[in-house]
């Protein structure tokens, strides 16, 4: 099992990474990622990826890789300035500009961060396949969680309460360690979700209420396990758990209303015949970037957890 204690020291000095490209997007993600940082007393790194191009006839010599970068460089500045305003200069932040695919750059950074924060809008066509394959690329392939901000996230807006959705794999703890840190250091309840519903070619096979009754009787002592454990080392977190016979999809979707942010692993395949993690981004995972209603981070195993989160030296 992780030891905690180890990954907050290990996590102290990491910045939160932030895409930052001056859309709506990177400006909800900004706002996200200066919050978080406050509150783990962390550095913000703003990185923007400028994407190289082979200019045609009319666009030469005007667009080359050091107008690309310099435009790069005054987006970031005008996001180091906002961050100044948003955390009244408490926030430090560095600013990267780099050149190469959005998913390289960010994927390269995170090596050293405890965060990557990237703002996701289900808008138009075109934006949509943008912006969703470059958060869906990161979290696939980020060596930390990536949190995905949609753009109905209201910053004003708090509930003061958590999501960590579960499947019983390894993922899981990674999921409840980051999940149960946070609700300790925002004061928050966490309700821990666990889902899964048979595949609808086997519904016509068996007694599906049969199936429904033995698949609670076999996952409830492993996720009473689960989270059991990480009560005791967050004892003062207030933690539901839910269990429910739904389609994973649309049951964490709902469970995101009302909520500040939900949890998710992304690799493990469950000992209980369920999934809700992922290897690479699946149907759920694009089901939850393109409709929760809250931030969803996307937690990888053994994925460190934050200085900030206030967790006692002795747990």
């Amino acid at each position: 099992m992780t030891n905690p204690t180890h990954d907050a020291n290990a996590a102290s000095d990491a910045p939160i990474v932030v895409g930052v490209d001056g859309s709506p997007d990177s400006v909800r993600a900004l706002r996200f990622a200066v919050a978080e940082a406050e509150r783990s007393h962390a550095e913000v790194w703003l990185v923007n990826a400028v994407h190289e191009a082979v200019p045609f006839a009319p666009m030469w010599p005007t667009l080359t890789s050091e107008r690309l970068t310099e435009a790069g460089r005054e987006v970031l500045a005008e996001a180091a300035r906002a961050a100044e305003d948003l955390s009244t200069g408490r926030v430090t932040c560095r600013q990267l500009a780099s050149l190469g695919p959005a998913v390289q750059v960010l994927t390269t950074a995170s090596e050293k961060a405890q965060l990557v924060v990237l703002g996701h809008s289900p808008a138009g066509a075109v934006q949509r396949i943008f912006t969703g394959s470059t958060t869906l690329g990161v979290a696939a392939r980020a060596h930390c969680p990536v949190v995905s901000i949609p753009e109905a996230w209201n910053p004003e807006r708090r509930h003061d309460r958590l999501v960590a959705a579960i499947d019983g794999s390894t993922a899981s703890s990674s999921v409840l360690a980051r999940a149960f840190a946070a609700a300790q250091a925002r004061s928050a309840r966490l309700d821990v979700v666990h889902c899964w519903r048979l595949d609808p070619y086997y519904r016509y096979l068996v007694d599906e209420w049969s199936v429904q009754q033995e698949w609670t009787q076999q996952t409830h002592s492993r996720i009473d396990e689960l989270v059991e454990e990480w009560s005791t080392r967050y004892p003062d977190v207030q933690v539901k758990t839910h269990m429910e016979y739904s389609e994973i999809a649309d049951a964490l979707v709902r469970a995101s209303q009302d909520a500040d942010v939900l949890y998710m692993g992304r690799h493990g395949r469950s000992e209980l015949g369920t999934r809700v993690g992922m290897t690479n981004p699946g149907s759920i995972t694009r089901a939850l970037l393109q409709h929760a209603h809250c931030p969803v981070e996307v937690v990888p195993i053994d994925a460190p957890v934050s200085a900030g989160t206030g967790q006692d030296s002795d747990t």
